[in-house]
């Protein structure tokens, strides 16, 4: 017999309100995003306007017989007695493109595709969905220390979807992230500019096409996982992140503001994006010697050093021996520990930054 439905889970029609394209919600562990997402507003909703979604994962092989029965089994069949039969193509799991069909009185009908980003960008924008209905990906947000990586370009390739696979939407297309906060550094919030020192825990923080809710537990939802994980009681660290929803990755990092007594020492350019790395012009052997924040602009006389012919523009230059070792007392105060930061979006930038030094 299905389990009934409660009010103490999440609820995906606050985050709509909004009428943005681009919807995050992070949160803790275990306040139902992805079952909710499921069943509620792609599973119940298909059954009456049969519009197809979208599902991505970020490798090709994710993409598995596990990844779809647990959909259905432990999710949809979790919270609905219906037992609709659906199919797919296991030779096409290689491909990164995988078409999940559920069968309904006999007909067959296109359920969701799954498609992955680290397909080629052309064969992602072929993979439109005719009379598509929206598109998630869980588990947005990637941890490092686990040795995960994101995609290269992938913030790019989500907008050249959105913007190729719109055409076909029947009204606004959106897309739809869920995720738990390891660390507010992603390549959305990069690449949307979101100043995350004001992305606040149980708040909404809006831009012009994407809005991001920092989602708590529901205080009654919290009580309960008390009670059932005893991890949750006597490992301080994981109930940070898995029960309050903080993100653990960047507890570390040095934040601030610029100082008074620094001057812009060099300027980087990294994943288009200008560093300036400003000097400590009156430090001593407790003090900081460096900080590190995003420029909007920079000099016609100054020249930045890039790492990537990707991010040759006027003005800029491949960073050559020599110059590695000019900035041999960046990276040695990097390995100190005597850099501060203006947010974790340059924090996570400048570190990649320090391996290729």
């Amino acid at each position: 017999m299905a389990i009934q439905l409660d009010n103490i889970h999440y609820e995906w029609r606050e985050i709509d309100g909004y009428n943005k394209p681009f919807n995050v919600v992070m949160s803790p562990r275990e306040p139902g995003k992805t079952s909710m997402m499921w069943f509620k507003k792609i599973y119940q909703p298909f059954l009456k306007d049969h519009r197809p979604w979208v599902y991505w994962v970020r490798k090709s092989v994710e993409i598995t017989e596990a990844l779809i029965t647990s959909i259905f089994d432990t999710i949809i069949y979790k919270f609905s007695d219906d037992r609709f039969p659906y199919t797919y193509n296991k030779g096409s799991f290689k491909d990164g493109i995988v078409d999940v069909y559920l069968i309904i009185n006999d007909i067959k009908y296109l359920f969701f595709r799954i498609v992955s980003l680290s397909i080629d960008l052309r064969r992602i924008k072929l993979a439109v969905v005719k009379n598509i209905k929206s598109t998630f990906m869980d588990e947005y947000i990637i941890d490092p220390r686990s040795g995960e990586k994101y995609q290269d370009k992938e913030a790019f390739k989500l907008k050249e979807a959105y913007t190729t696979w719109r055409r076909e939407c029947d009204g606004m297309l959106r897309f739809y992230f869920a995720c738990n906060p390891y660390s507010l550094f992603c390549p959305l919030f990069l690449d949307w500019g979101v100043d995350t020192l004001k992305l606040r825990r149980g708040e909404f923080y809006v831009g012009d096409i994407y809005v991001i809710h920092w989602a708590t537990l529901n205080p009654l939802l919290r009580e309960k996982l008390l009670k059932e994980n005893p991890l949750y009681k006597f490992d301080e660290e994981y109930n940070q992140y898995a029960l309050e929803g903080i993100a653990i990755n960047d507890s570390n990092i040095r934040l601030g503001t610029l100082p008074q007594n620094y001057s812009l020492n060099f300027v980087l350019r990294y994943q288009s994006k200008y560093i300036g790395v400003f000097k400590n012009n009156y430090y001593n052997d407790e003090d900081d010697r460096f900080f590190c924040k995003f420029l909007d602009q920079v000099g016609a006389k100054r020249t930045s050093y890039c790492f990537d012919f990707e991010d040759m523009v006027k003005g800029t230059m491949l960073l050559s021996l020599d110059d590695r070792g000019k900035l041999g007392w960046f990276k040695s105060a990097m390995r100190r520990n005597l850099v501060s930061f203006e947010d974790v979006n340059v924090y996570y930038l400048v570190v990649e930054v320090y391996k290729n030094i």
